[in-house]
């Protein structure tokens, strides 16, 4: 699995990503609550802000312009918190983030756990008209696995089902693949190995069905780029979609469960500026914004209802191994530019929104072996030690024979608020450590993504928000062929101990591959390096109900039954 929501730097946002899954946007926000009441106990006493004027509509601060909506594609929160109501799957995660049959009416699993057979309801249709079938999502599975398709989460499907790299790499045909339609609507999906969290998987984006006759008749390199460019099958449906300003759904009353939407319009706007934002709902014109540090404390002085969850998000700085010449491709220097952070201080005077310095990769909320948390099992494998961050940073410069002022640094971030404060923490604590300037190369969100893909960068900020409850979600994303491996990192230990960890059936011995590939990665390696789990306080006005908030689910307005 190798793509989870990229973090889009919003409020502290997963991972969309989303992403991952997926990657998210502005690290002011990440998600875990429902709208009835905070996740963990707190809400401020009752809002006298009533919310936006539309009936039976809610107004959603998006924070930033989702780069698409095709499935098969897709990475980011923004794009997966859309396609979430606009399309249903074989599963879908609750308000609890428990997986639940949605399209499978019935599911059976074989004795040796690969193979799962779903007989698929009936009454399910494309804003086309046509019926879901089983054949969708073959033509889904068949089309992401492909490398023409060039998903950067193509990994999440081929490197699980039965025959997915092969096909991949097109030593198989497509029909090898392991998912078969046993009639219209029989599906049988085979992987590889058991996976445990199978059903997850079933509710992500990317084994979501697409229907083929539109994918080809709208076309790959366009489809989902517009409202008119995409066909669903979901709760909602996209009724307006005004590029870098708002997307509008509207209750799909051809859906087969209809009285699951929590309300009839929800439009999400994008904005990308903190005080546009508090001042949009002071104003009357938006239902729901997450917060920074600063305007909780605003929020708290004006009454304004607030929420919090923690969320499953972790921030990092990623390197661009490639960069030789500025010193990247050495893990001492990479190491000293990780350590020299003082991740408390960014927590407790910077972020302030119940976000907390990483220890790892993996968060603590992640679910480990034997009812355990992974990190509270694994422990610690990362730390701000500003000595030490000298120490190494000078010895790097040693071995590659560069001096300080060769290096000349850049960090990517978001253009948000949010993003450039953050990084300007960073820049000053280089200064302080270091000794070094680095220039700050603030960008909108898409266009980071943009960046990060080609490799345009030699420090970049960014975000990761788990696909599903297991420490694999984080750490396959930087194994030598994953789409999400921006900076080129490679490691053939790490990748062994990946693969292996793939396919071990003992619990205890596969966390323990997990965990020495996590020190690899972020301590003896360093290509990223870990700096805060993320928490998200959020404003919701006193007409929102029924709205869920995860680290799974960054907004969902289809738990309404």
């Amino acid at each position: 699995m190798k793509m989870k929501k990229i973090l889009a730097m919003a409020l502290a946002s997963a991972m969309v990503l989303s992403l991952g899954a997926c990657g998210s946007s502005d690290s002011g926000s990440t998600s875990g609550s429902d709208s009835s009441a905070a996740s963990d106990g707190t809400e401020a006493a009752s809002s006298a802000f009533p919310g936006t004027a539309e009936d039976d509509t809610y107004v959603v601060d998006l924070r930033a312009e989702p780069p698409e909506l095709n499935s098969i594609l897709t990475t980011d929160i923004a794009s997966g918190d859309i396609l979430r109501e606009v399309m249903v799957g074989l599963y879908k995660l609750d308000e609890n983030d428990t997986p639940q049959p949605d399209l499978a009416e019935t599911t059976e699993v074989s004795d040796d756990g690969r193979t799962y057979t779903m007989t698929l309801r009936q009454d399910a249709k494309w804003t086309n008209g046509e019926p879901v079938t089983a054949h969708d999502f073959v033509f889904s599975y068949q089309t992401i696995c492909s490398k023409e398709a060039a998903s950067s989460y193509a990994f999440i499907v081929y490197d699980n089902l039965l025959n997915g790299n092969e096909v991949y790499e097109g030593t198989m045909d497509p029909s090898e693949l392991g998912v078969k339609a046993l009639d219209d609507y029989t599906l049988e999906v085979t992987f590889e190995n058991p996976i445990p969290y199978a059903e997850h998987l079933f509710s992500f984006a990317s084994y979501y069905p697409v229907n083929q006759k539109a994918y080809e008749e709208i076309g790959a390199d366009v489809y989902g780029d517009d409202a008119d460019k995409i066909v669903t099958n979901g709760a909602y449906t996209i009724s307006e979609w005004t590029h870098n300003d708002h997307i509008t759904l509207t209750k799909n009353e051809d859906f087969y469960d209809p009285d699951r939407c929590a309300v009839g319009t929800i439009r999400y706007t994008m904005m990308n500026d903190a005080n546009t934002r508090m001042n949009a709902f002071q104003g009357g014109q938006v239902d729901c914004i997450n917060l920074n540090a600063d305007q909780m404390d605003q929020a708290e002085q004006l009454g304004i209802k607030t929420e919090s969850y923690v969320d499953n998000g972790n921030w990092y700085i990623q390197f661009n191994t490639q960069k030789t010449d500025k010193g990247l491709d050495n893990a001492n220097i990479r190491r000293g530019l990780g350590m020299a952070i003082n991740t408390q201080s960014l927590c407790d005077d910077i972020l302030r929104n119940g976000s907390v310095p990483a220890t790892g990769l993996v968060p603590t909320t992640i679910a480990g072996a034997n009812g355990e948390k992974y990190r509270d099992a694994v422990g610690d494998v990362v730390s701000y030690n500003a000595e030490e961050a000298k120490k190494y940073f000078e010895q790097g410069l040693q071995e590659t024979g560069l001096s300080a002022e060769d290096l000349k640094l850049s960090i990517l971030c978001d253009d948000q608020t949010s993003g450039q404060r953050d990084a300007e923490f960073f820049q000053a604590q280089w200064k302080e450590v270091l000794g070094i300037d680095v220039e700050i190369t603030p960008q909108p969100f898409k266009s980071r993504l943009d960046s990060m893909k080609h490799g345009d960068f030699d420090m970049v900020y960014a975000g990761w928000s788990p696909d599903y409850n297991d420490p694999m979600t984080f750490l396959d994303m930087f194994t030598t062929t994953n789409g999400n491996n921006y900076g080129k990192y490679s490691n053939a230990e790490y990748d062994s101990l990946v693969a292996s960890a793939l396919v071990e059936g003992d619990v205890a011995a596969r966390q323990d591959m997990l965990a020495q590939a996590e020190k690899i990665v972020t301590n003896d390696d360093a290509a990223i390096f870990p700096l805060y789990f993320s928490g998200v306080t959020y404003a919701v006005s006193d007409k929102v109900q029924n709205m869920t908030r995860t680290g799974f689910q960054e907004f969902d307005f289809t738990d309404a039954k």
